[in-house]
This record gives C-alpha cells, sequence and structure tokens, in this order.
C-alpha cells in the first residue's frame, strides 16, 4: 500500500541529515532536525517534496498493478475447495450480487443487516467423481430451510467455475445408536446413571459434549468416545458394545461404526443418538 507524500518526504528528510557529506556542506550537527535546519520554502524542501511525490505516484502506480493482478487472477484460476468453503461462508441470504462479480451488493445496508444476511456458519467442501459436494449449516447446528437452500444453490451458480457440478448438502444431523457398558463406582454413581452428588448423569453428559464439539464435517471416533467417558468421576471401566450411524435415523438404513465414521450432513445431533443401549454395572474389585 502506497506511503502518503508526507511519510514519503519524512524518510527522505531524515537520510538527507544522516548523510555525512551533506553535515559537513551544510554545516549542521549529526542529529540536527531538517525541519529546524531549513525553512519550507527552501529549495532542499522543494526538491526533497518533488522526490517524495515522484515516489508516492510510482508506489501508487504499484499498487494499481497489484490490484489488476490479483483481479486477473482470480478471474483466471480454478478456485480451491478452501474458496468455495469461504464463499458458502461469505453468502448473503436475500442480497443480489453486483452484476458480472461474485460480491454481493450491500449498498445501503448496517453492519448488523450484512451479519444477519450471513446464515451460513457451517461449510465444508469434498471432491468425488468429478462432482463437488457442499455441506452446509446454519448456527445449532441446523440445515437451511428449502427457500435459503434455493437461493444459496443459485449464489452459487453464479459465482462457481465453469463446467464444476456442486452437489449442496443441508440436512439434519446424522443419527447414532450407543451401545456400551459403563462399570461404575457404587460410591459416585448409581444404577441409573445418577451422580449421588448432585443427581446428575454425568456419563450422558459427557457423551453429549463429545458429539457437539466433533468439528464439522470432523470424524467420529469411538476410541475418542471411550476416552471421553473413561475420563467421567466414578466410571471404573466402559466396555463399548456396536455404535451404529445412519444419515436419516430410518430402520434399516444403520451401518456399524468401525473404528470411525464421517456424518453425510456434516455433523451430529446428541438428541438423535440413542442411548437405550448405554447399561450401567457396578464395578466390583
Amino acid at each position: 500500500m502506497a506511503r502518503t507524500i508526507d511519510q514519503i518526504k519524512t524518510d527522505l528528510k531524515q537520510a538527507f541529515m544522516q548523510e555525512t557529506t551533506l553535515q559537513e556542506n551544510y554545516g549542521f550537527t549529526p542529529g540536527a532536525d531538517f525541519d529546524s535546519t531549513f525553512s519550507k520554502v527552501s529549495i532542499e524542501s522543494i526538491i526533497l517534496y518533488i522526490i517524495a511525490a515522484s515516489i508516492w505516484t510510482l508506489e501508487k502506480l504499484f499498487d494499481t498493478h497489484t490490484a489488476e493482478v490479483t483481479d486477473y487472477i482470480a478471474t483466471m484460476k480454478p478456485h480451491s475447495l478452501r474458496w468455495y468453503v469461504e464463499k458458502s461462508k461469505a453468502f448473503l441470504y436475500g442480497v443480489p450480487l453486483i452484476d458480472g462479480t461474485d460480491q454481493h451488493n450491500t449498498t445501503g445496508m448496517t453492519d448488523e443487516q450484512i451479519n444477519q444476511a450471513k446464515i451460513i456458519t457451517f461449510a465444508a467442501c469434498t471432491e468425488a467423481n468429478a462432482t463437488l459436494y457442499l455441506k452446509v449449516a446454519k448456527a445449532g447446528p441446523a440445515p437451511l430451510t428449502a427457500d435459503e437452500k434455493e437461493a444459496f444453490i443459485a449464489y452459487l451458480h453464479e459465482i462457481k467455475d465453469a463446467g464444476v457440478r456442486i452437489d449442496v448438502i443441508s440436512e439434519q444431523g446424522d443419527y447414532l445408536n450407543l451401545n456400551m457398558v459403563i462399570y461404575y463406582d457404587p460410591l459416585l454413581i448409581n444404577a441409573n446413571g445418577e451422580s449421588k452428588a448432585d443427581g446428575t448423569k454425568p456419563v450422558e453428559d459427557a457423551i453429549k459434549a463429545y458429539i457437539e464439539n466433533i468439528p464439522f464435517n470432523g470424524e467420529f471416533r469411538k476410541n475418542e468416545l471411550e476416552d471421553a467417558i473413561q475420563a467421567v468421576e466414578g466410571v471404573v471401566m466402559v466396555e463399548l458394545g456396536t455404535i451404529e450411524h445412519s444419515e436419516t435415523g430410518a430402520a434399516g438404513t444403520f451401518e456399524e461404526v468401525i473404528p470411525y465414521c464421517k456424518p453425510v450432513s456434516g455433523y451430529f445431533k446428541f438428541d438423535h443418538a440413542d442411548l437405550t443401549g448405554v447399561t450401567y454395572q457396578p464395578y466390583a474389585n
């Protein structure tokens, strides 16, 4: 970014006053201030202004050239998966695009209005069989409504690279069936999995925390779930049984997790996790 003329002239003044040959010829001492030594209308000050203005013009030309090259690259270069993720998060619902660009026309909008129009919080993009699979979700996470998804797909058709096929996925969180035996310390937990100290269900809380903290489009891993439960006070040992995963939760769609899986929607929901298979047994030495 180009400096101002005053900034450039200040640098030139300092260099001028530090030059030993000029110190000898003009007779000023090292460390002297330019403005205290020369008046604003002196030939020296005018010459430095002319040089500063010339340098400023050159720097502005460099800025213009850089912007032109950046725009050219953005126009000509095929975009990465990360670009599609960032553009998804930049989507503004109900806001038109500037003709011929991938930028929304936010003229007259406040920052608050712009933030409210940014409905996509989570996005992930993968590629398979010559198709980009773009998973998106709102805060929560939660899926886009039918109208929101329709607008988002229209937006993608305007900004995507020519010839690129995109499949947008925005669904309810995936489902889990959890089966395991929790061996607990009877001093701390009862047969219902409740803490004897405060009545909470620490194992269920640990399962919920693990599921909800899996990164968007991240993996559910059996060993990580086991570690999370094992860390609960009062849990002596965990015996994992069959863990199953489904995109829709419909009967006959569940598949066993061995040893990890990735959600089709991009995320799991705790209220989509069936915990009826979680049983408790007192641990006896």
